[in-house]
């Protein structure tokens, strides 16, 4: 356990330190700067060399994206449905909850730690996991409450074409074909298929801007806690769906994925499996309190799950980490 927190402890520190540093004026007004650089330029080179310098793996299992995509998806779809049953203020929260409650900070988080927990190996599974992850949560939440509220105003005589070319299309072009971190994991691939040489003069300005990406990315997760926090400081959030949200992203849902690799693990081995069952470990992404404040107007409780699934990984993430070793 000690062992495993050293690893995972220096991350949180940076995220503190972020999160101090929102404290001043001056960092807060910078953070959309700053969470554009690591978007647009770091995370993307981080995830280019990553990838290009982690030892190649022996196939893509087909498992793999099957276990992402239902275990997740359909864990999802499951707490939803949960806090509709339960009714009164978890019912009308049910939609954040199972956002932020599944949706994971797979990139800024659960890529370092599965390379420092596992090695440079699982640089290369961690990013092809972060793709299929991101497609399905970045695509898929949009979709559904875009569908949600049309119907709900009246629009649910909207023909298919029409819906597709005003909503599917624009968010399937913004969120993977114009998408930084999946061209720079597509290139990934290309260079590690086809095992293109790469001259130097490329490698190393890559490399460098690569290296700023995991500091800063949990540098702006600190930055992120302080509009979260605010929301939450605003009242009208209950304490049982961050209960809810925060269990089923630290407990649920890795013990879940942990549960479906069992049956395929001759096939996927202890890298696959090992970058699966960590990535699902990670909490709640940044991302859940932007989707949550644009398509449900509120981000209040998504912000809450974010802040307390951040605090709790803490603890959770090294003992995720002793459990796979």
């Amino acid at each position: 356990m000690l062992e495993m927190l050293v690893v995972v402890a220096p991350l949180f520190v940076i995220v503190v330190l972020g999160f101090a540093a929102g404290f001043a004026d001056r960092f807060r007004k910078g953070t959309g700067h700053l969470n554009g650089f690591v978007f647009y330029f770091a995370l993307p080179a981080f995830l280019f060399s990553a990838m290009t310098s982690a030892p190649p793996v022996q196939s893509l299992p087909w498992s793999m994206p099957v276990i992402v995509l239902v275990v997740t998806l359909t864990l999802s779809v499951a707490l939803y449905y949960l806090c509709r049953v339960l009714g009164g203020s978890v019912r009308e929260g049910a939609a954040p909850t199972s956002l932020a409650g599944t949706f994971g900070n797979v990139g800024y988080f659960g890529i370092p730690i599965s390379i420092g927990v596992i090695g440079p190996e699982a640089g290369l599974t961690a990013g092809l996991v972060h793709m299929v992850h991101n497609i399905a949560f970045m695509n898929g939440y949009p979709l559904v409450r875009t569908i949600v509220q049309i119907r709900a105003a009246g629009g649910g005589t909207q023909g298919a074409g029409q819906l597709w070319s005003q909503q599917v299309w624009p968010m399937l072009r913004r969120g993977v074909l114009m998408n930084p971190m999946f061209t720079a994991i597509g290139a990934a691939l290309i260079v590690v298929i086809w095992e293109v040489p790469l001259p130097e003069v490329v490698v190393e300005p890559v490399s460098l801007m690569g290296a700023t990406a995991v500091p800063l990315a949990l540098f702006c997760v600190g930055l992120a806690l302080h509009p979260a926090l605010e929301g939450v400081r605003s009242g009208g959030v209950g304490l049982t769906p961050i209960v809810l949200g925060t269990v089923t992203k630290l407990l649920l849902l890795p013990v879940l994925t942990w549960a479906a690799v069992l049956p395929f693990y001759d096939q996927l081995g202890p890298v696959w499996a090992g970058t699966l069952v960590i990535l699902a470990a990670t909490p709640s992404s940044t991302t859940v309190f932007l989707f949550s404040s644009e398509y449900d107007r509120d981000g209040r409780l998504a912000a809450a799950i974010l802040v307390a699934s951040t605090a709790v990984s803490l603890v959770t993430l090294p003992l995720v980490a002793e459990f796979l070793l």
